[in-house]
């Protein structure tokens, strides 16, 4: 039986200050649908700043349709989708689907001269990965390879690209290593542990540590160190905000906001869990659950427990989410209600064959995400 709290909430008598209460929620109330149906998804985070949101996108509101699905190979990272090409991050190499599901080309498997080892990202229609102790360059449409340059240790996250597409940056087991647009080594940092996540926006790179360093430099020519600070655990995740701010997430503990003013000082933590987060005005968690949290105060809005597991994509008005046999779609407003008593939040829920574990993008007009299964089968779905 519902409780009364969760019955006042959804009369239309209730006094309007009353209702207010219940439907409040904060800066998601000013998300609206996207527009734009020819949005890419170019890096693993979606943006520059890795704050996994697309506000302008085009994605399904309601139940989806299945645009395709492919049997493809263990997915390792999220989709990334790019000038016609869809590159999913899979056990041994990159695989091109076209945006119609079918395979164009393969990079890395069983080619005993290159391996490929993180996700990818896309600029002006060229790839970049990391290989073994190398930065690989590759053609999108053809999957060729470009250039390949020796950064003299492994490579640990995907590639970041600085504000006039001149540089790139990428995380190592040593520390980070800048590479030119056309191949040429640049600079390296060292950190005390393996570089766990990337970002950068404007002048500014920002890197987490396995050994839960949070380091934030600038100018992607020859970084300078900003300021450095210590976290209770491994980086998952970092996005920093239009403006001054980061979110960050940890291995097993909170997600939280740390500012660049106090050097890396927590405004807020929230024990959230560490599979991803969307940085909009709200910051939406996944760790188990879902959670919302005023992104500048640090305010709880609502929170879901839909036992999730996938990375999450953001675009207009929705959150995209997956866990055991299915991909889901959430209301940055919640829906109506109070607390733990809410209807409308989830918008709609597609099954799948296996678990998505691996994050999902949001591009094209359709949500892109690969499931694997208890048979070790693995399937790359486009829903829109």
């Amino acid at each position: 039986m519902p409780s009364r709290r969760r019955v006042l909430c959804s009369l239309g008598s209730v006094a309007a200050v009353g209702l207010a209460g219940c439907t409040d929620a904060g800066p998601a109330s000013q998300a609206t649908p996207g527009t734009d149906a020819d949005t890419e998804w170019p890096q693993p985070g979606g943006t520059d700043r890795f704050d996994c949101y697309r506000a302008d996108a085009v994605a399904p509101r309601e139940e989806p349709e299945q645009r395709w699905a492919v049997e493809t190979v263990w997915p390792a990272g999220r989709p990334v989708v790019a000038d016609g090409r869809v590159v999913l991050p899979a056990q041994g190499g990159l695989i091109g689907y076209d945006l119609a599901g079918e395979e164009r080309w393969r990079v890395g498997f069983k080619d005993e001269e290159l391996a490929i080892e993180t996700a990818p990202i896309v600029v002006d229609g060229v790839g970049y990965a990391g290989g073994m102790d190398e930065l690989v360059a590759f053609d999108v449409d053809t999957g060729e390879t470009n250039w390949r340059v020796d950064i003299g240790a492994s490579p640990t996250t995907a590639p970041v690209v600085d504000y006039d597409r001149e540089r790139l940056a990428v995380g190592t087991d040593g520390g980070l290593v800048g590479v030119d647009i056309g191949g040429e080594r640049l600079w390296d940092r060292e950190t005390f542990t393996p570089v766990s996540a990337l970002a950068s926006w404007g002048d500014q790179l920002c890197a987490g540590t396995t050994g839960g360093e949070l380091l934030v430099y600038f100018d992607l020519q020859g970084p300078k160190g900003m300021w450095r600070r210590q976290l209770d655990g491994r980086v998952m995740q970092v996005s920093l905000l239009d403006g001054d701010g980061i979110v960050v997430s940890v291995f097993g503990g909170p997600t939280s906001r740390r500012d660049g003013e106090s050097a890396g000082a927590a405004r807020w933590s929230h024990s959230t869990g560490s599979h991803g987060f969307v940085a909009a005005g709200n910051t939406y968690a996944v760790g188990g659950g879902l959670t919302a949290i005023h992104t500048r105060t640090g305010e709880e809005r609502w929170s879901v427990d839909d036992r999730l597991r996938a990375p999450p994509a953001g675009a207009g008005d929705t959150v995209y989410s997956g866990g055991d046999g299915f991909i889901a779609g959430y209301a940055m407003d919640g829906g109506t209600g109070v607390d733990d008593y809410r209807i409308g939040t989830k918008r709609w829920q597609y099954d799948v064959d296996g678990t998505v574990a691996t994050g999902l993008a949001v591009a094209d007009g359709a949500v892109f995400g690969a499931a694997q299964n208890d048979e070790g089968e693995a399937t790359l779905y486009a829903l829109e």
